[in-house]
């Protein structure tokens, strides 16, 4: 017999836009179960490796704190569990970003989730979702055993693919106006490298101009990031693209594939070419490929580029937004950046959230609905913590009531530290 579990909010992956919506909607009084098809949670923060969190604060000169609930308790149990698991600093860019280690996000969320009775399973796939004409009922699981279901009164897609969406047959959106998506990345780490060698995208360029230059195949990409981790002899490579064209098994096995081989050759060109570089060795590829923008939820108000480059405030907003527009539309160039004012936010306002045919379907994270240019401002990681945070409790307070508005979520919000 098939086993049943039963909650008031089902959360579909375990990101940090999951994680924020379970402890949210944990706190608001609901039974929550999160399901993640990986080992451990933290989404592209610890799968992909990106080892830094954006957003917290405003971009550009003067910043201002703009996310603050579930993201901060993160932050504050990763400092309980080291002090040297994060650390705050001004990236090449000019921006107030947090580095932080992955391997000790990992055991913060797994302490946030058990103190805030919020249940979850990892290694578990959804299969199959019941739905019964505008209402999801019902998901089905796979895990290394058997099947088994999950009914619930609300559910919270924060897979950043909108894979539940898809499965239920909601609307969902992808790419921009001619259906590309921006370029996925592998980070790779390096260790035995002399960080206190210029290691600015500049530099980078020119060892990567260098490499292609000696023949070295496979290098398109020539500016990009390398992240420094203070007090150690490691950094994280941020360089290996390509553009994804759909997210089966033959296109997402084509892309690892290529990207892991990629990341060999620049390390070649690194330690040929890159002062710093001359006795680093290869120490971890990935582990997955980490995704800007693939599928995206078509929700009951589409974020604009317009509403974050204006920093637009509204009266429904349920979260803040403090990146810029940064798009990486090229494999041979870097990114473009649309500028905004320093020390600014915008508002994502509730229908961002809010499938437009599921009636009690929520999404978050980089698959909120946006048009491709404001996406490339929401999907950071510090608003995927706002924005999960709120689908979260806007889920509970749906399955409690029967129904929600911004007002009632906002108060919420407030009352769990979150910043409106």
């Amino acid at each position: 017999m098939q086993t049943e579990y039963f909650a008031d909010v089902l959360i579909a992956g375990g990101g940090t836009s999951g994680v924020s919506a379970a402890i949210g909607a944990s706190q608001a009084g609901a039974n929550v179960l999160l399901v993640e098809r990986s080992a451990y949670l933290g989404g592209e923060g610890t799968n992909a490796g990106v080892g830094a969190l954006c957003a917290v604060y405003t971009c550009g000169e003067n910043p201002v704190k703009c996310v603050a609930g579930v993201c901060e308790s993160v932050l504050e149990e990763m400092q309980r569990l080291s002090p040297a698991s994060t650390e705050t600093i001004i990236s090449a860019a000019g921006n107030k970003n947090i580095n932080f280690k992955p391997e000790y996000m990992k055991v913060a969320l797994d302490n946030l989730m058990d103190r805030n009775n919020a249940k979850y399973f990892l290694h578990t796939n959804i299969i199959d979702v019941k739905r019964t004409g505008n209402v999801i009922e019902s998901v089905t699981c796979i895990d290394d055993e058997s099947r088994f279901t999950v009914h619930a009164k609300t559910f919270v897609d924060a897979t950043g693919d909108a894979n539940l969406a898809h499965m239920a047959g909601a609307k969902t959106l992808w790419g921009d106006e001619r259906g590309q998506v921006m370029t996925a990345t592998l980070p790779f780490r390096l260790c035995g490298v002399d960080i206190t060698k210029d290691m600015s995208p500049s530099a980078v360029e020119r060892a990567v101009k260098a490499g292609k230059d000696a023949g070295i195949p496979n290098l398109t990409r020539e500016r990009g990031f390398i992240l420094k981790i203070s007090g150690s002899q490691e950094v994280i490579v941020l360089l290996p693209s390509v553009i994804p064209e759909g997210l089966n098994a033959e296109e997402l096995t084509r892309m690892e594939k290529f990207t892991r081989s990629q990341a060999l050759y620049y390390v070649d060109a690194f330690k040929r070419f890159m002062p710093g570089m001359e006795n680093a060795e290869l120490t971890m590829i990935g582990p997955s490929i980490g995704f800007r923008e693939t599928r995206r939820l078509a929700g009951k108000y589409m974020l604009t580029a317009e509403d974050v480059l204006n920093r637009r405030k509204s009266p429904e907003g349920i979260a803040r937004g403090g990146w810029k527009p940064e798009i990486h539309s090229s494999l041979n160039e870097a990114a473009t950046y649309l500028d905004v004012p320093g020390a600014s936010y915008y508002d994502i306002p509730l229908g961002c959230i809010q499938s437009v045919d599921t009636e009690n379907l929520y999404g978050s994270g980089r698959m909120i609905c946006a048009d491709s240019q404001a996406m490339a401002a929401s999907r950071v990681m510090g608003t995927c913590f706002a924005t999960g945070h709120a689908a979260g409790v806007a889920a509970a307070l749906q399955g409690e009531t029967g129904h929600t508005d911004s007002e009632s979520i906002r108060r919420e919000l407030i009352r769990q530290g979150a910043l409106i």
